[in-house]
């Protein structure tokens, strides 16, 4: 090499240094997002040219009619802040427009994929669907300065600039959710409704709602009235501060669910069985196994699971169950349906005389196959009301059908996955050891959320098929108001939002720590509060 060197110019030895360290740094893989462009989760493909687009008073949105509504929404999205009345016009305008469009040669990019393309003169947003253009909007919002969130008007303080890019982006997987437990704290609707803007914003797309549990019934029952007469109120020597308990009327919850499917959620109600029932077992003790009175109480004044539980012996406990249900799911159009089956103790089940005789008569060996046998009975009833049946990973003690969706929670059993998908189930990911958000940040920070792999080492193609996604889940036992649950979610959920979105090689420890902090100045703007996290905040 040195006699090669010097027959070589000085200037051809100065090229050939700048080729070698550019053919260095571009093996070292280097983050593909400009230090200048944040997106939380990270598109699939994203290229950076020169150039800015610049929204100003005269831009236009361009769409056929049957985007029109979705337009809508972008205008609303950007007059606070801007100031502008942004006219929605058809696509003909060339400059100066954002053009929204359907392309049905795009369905390789599936129902939430989309292609935004920004440059100096304007700014395309094409999809197959129209959720995929609502996604589109979110990038976009993302590109404008966090300022963009303002409920005030900057007036010509601020430059609306879009860097130039092109983008090509779909999720990994298709459930990218986050359940709320609105049983041991009862969450106002409003703050709902923020929470859902907030998923929306970072493409999650699952409100997975925890309607009822020991310490209170939230969902109006209109054949049950008690159930939320009584069952959804704390008594008052508990002290309980004003809020924390109460319902949500069948009024309320279409008004959620519409709110969401606007913002392209779905949300998935959870109707705890055959445990978790004392809050329905106070209005209704005949139908537990011992028939005596019981009593609400807050989470951490009193034993945390029930020893009392449905009686799997009594038809009217599936009489009632049906027409819970029944009700739910007129209320929720999700194809899902969740129905707990967790932590379900079987005390009362072994001194129960019914539930040994449906026991005996069914030929069940153990009261596990006595909860196999209940799951599969509301199954049944679930699947002919065309449903899906979700339930936490207890279900498939005593045998499963193959129909059912297993939540899988309990981290620490690493063999539940294989085990769910190896027998036909599919699977959504959220163990305790990186999805549950009520705990502290010493035990999951950010950062161990967003090393969360959904998908186990081994897993052939036909297993990974059925994973359907992951979820966050925040438990209100112990942060019961809404600044201390908005700090639990946040900054984390920014974790499962990249998780659940993402391609795997796209993600990036540094990178996503720079994005976090910028991310960070456009929740505050839009009133969120968040915690500290020092695995990602810097000083």
């Amino acid at each position: 090499m040195d006699i090669q060197l010097k027959n070589l110019s000085m200037e051809k030895i100065i090229l050939f240094i700048i080729l070698m360290l550019g053919f260095i740094q571009c093996n070292n893989n280097p983050p593909e997002l400009p230090e200048s462009i944040t997106i939380i989760p990270h598109p699939s493909e994203i290229t950076q040219h020169s150039g800015i687009f610049i929204l100003n008073a005269k831009t236009r949105i361009s769409c056929n009619f049957e985007l029109e509504s979705i337009a809508l929404q972008l205008v609303n999205l950007l007059k606070p802040a801007t100031g502008f009345d942004i006219e929605i016009i058809e696509p003909t305008r060339k400059k100066n427009v954002i053009a929204l469009s359907l392309d049905k040669n795009l369905s390789e990019l599936g129902k939430e994929g989309y292609k935004l393309e920004v440059k100096n003169d304007r700014i395309g947003i094409v999809a197959y669907t129209e959720s995929g253009i609502f996604y589109g909007i979110q990038t976009l919002r993302q590109l404008l300065p966090f300022q963009i969130e303002s409920t005030s008007c900057y007036g010509k303080d601020i430059k609306w600039e879009i860097p130039c890019v092109s983008i090509t982006d779909n999720p990994r997987f298709k459930w990218r959710g986050l359940m709320i437990d609105c049983s041991r704290t009862f969450w106002s609707k409003e703050f709902l409704k923020k929470i859902i803007r907030l998923m929306a914003l970072y493409k999650m797309n699952i409100l997975h709602l925890h309607l009822t549990d020991d310490q209170g019934w939230r969902i109006e029952i209109n054949k049950y009235p008690e159930l939320t007469q009584k069952g959804a109120r704390f008594p008052e020597k508990w002290g309980e501060p004003e809020g924390r308990d109460g319902f949500y009327t069948q009024e309320d919850i279409k008004e959620v669910v519409s709110y969401a499917a606007k913002h392209n959620i779905s949300v998935v109600p959870e109707i705890e069985m055959p445990g978790h029932t004392l809050a329905a077992l106070v209005c209704y003790p005949e139908l537990s196994c011992t028939g005596k009175s019981f009593e609400i109480h807050p989470f951490l004044k009193g034993p945390h699971i029930h020893k009392d539980i449905f009686c799997a012996g009594n038809e009217k406990t599936f009489e009632f169950l049906e027409n819970v249900l029944s009700e739910v799911f007129v209320l929720f159009p999700s194809k899902f349906i969740h129905i707990g089956g967790d932590e379900a103790p079987k005390i009362c089940w072994k001194a129960c005389e019914k539930c040994q005789s449906r026991m005996k008569a069914e030929g069940l060996k153990d009261e596990e196959e006595l909860q196999s046998w209940f799951i599969k009975k509301i199954e049944k009833f679930v699947t002919n009301n065309g449903k899906i049946l979700i339930g936490w990973d207890e279900i498939m003690e005593g045998g499963l059908s193959k129909t059912a969706t297993v939540m899988y929670w309990r981290g620490k059993f690493k063999d539940i996955p294989l085990a769910a998908t190896s027998h036909g189930n599919h699977i959504i990911m959220c163990p305790t050891t990186h999805c549950y958000f009520d705990y502290n940040y010493k035990t999951i920070s950010t950062i161990k959320a967003y090393e969360f792999e959904p998908i186990p080492d081994g897993f052939i193609q036909e297993q990974t098929e059925l994973i359907l996604g992951a979820q966050a889940c925040f438990w209100s036992h112990i942060d019961r108001t809404e600044d201390k649950a908005e700090r639990m979610l946040f900054p984390r959920l920014f974790s499962i939002a990249e998780v659940t979105w993402s391609p795997k090689e796209k993600r990036d420890t540094t990178h996503f720590k720079e994005r976090v902090n910028s991310q960070l100045k456009r929740i505050k703007k839009l009133g969120i509060h968040y915690y500290p996290d020092s695995t990602v905040i810097s000083n």
